[in-house]
């Protein structure tokens, strides 16, 4: 089933936050979303008193917010754990795994579905994997390709939801999309496939 998405600035003031819902409504052709987020929410004092508000007018189903830089996760965190938001999206990646620190355990804590952003750190993650073959111990989890191992990964943190890998090509979505299926790393192997790559 579709799981429509979107989100506003969250440095906006209410009225421009009001008139962007608007336009996102528009364009995406319905008069209601699943989830609204607030993108990249820096500020500390930040409420989701107007997601809220849209939430009991039936303009979304969901309220969340967003944060892709490590600069943020302070302030995040506390808004996070105040505001106890629906969803919560973050970067979080095999080569990038500050958030498992404190804004996993927080949001996990505060009852929000995680999304994750960036898993492939902007395919650094690929430059770094180069021409190598997977490791052997990627088949006692299914992974086959280096995509799925990374996914893999992330989805099975147990705070984690769900990952939005972000592609333009219809293989990769294929591709992307077996790393949902089949055993999933447990916390033993996590930390193996941890070793392994800090070792290369």
């Amino acid at each position: 089933k579709l799981f429509l998405a979107t989100k506003f600035s969250s440095n906006a003031g209410r009225d421009a936050a009001t008139a962007s819902m608007q336009a996102s409504l528009r364009r995406l052709k319905t008069n209601r979303v699943d989830l609204m987020q607030a993108w990249n929410v820096g500020d500390p004092a930040f409420d989701t008193g107007l997601m809220r508000e849209w939430q009991k007018q039936g303009l979304c189903r969901y309220v969340g917010m967003t944060t892709s830089f490590s600069g943020q996760y302070t302030a995040i965190a506390k808004v996070v754990a105040r505001e106890k938001p629906d969803f919560f999206q973050v970067n979080y990646s095999l080569g990038d795994r500050e958030a498992e620190n404190v804004l996993l355990p927080t949001a996990r804590d505060a009852g929000a579905a995680v999304l994750v952003n960036l898993p492939f750190g902007r395919n650094s993650l690929f430059r770094r994997a180069g021409g190598r073959p997977l490791p052997d111990f990627a088949a006692e989890f299914g992974a086959q390709t280096w995509a799925q191992f990374f996914l893999k990964f992330i989805l099975s943190h147990p705070a984690v939801t769900a990952v939005i890998p972000g592609t333009d090509k219809p293989e990769y979505m294929l591709d992307n999309l077996q790393a949902g299926r089949g055993p999933m790393p447990d916390a033993a192997m996590r930390k193996r496939i941890v070793a392994y790559w800090e070792a290369l």
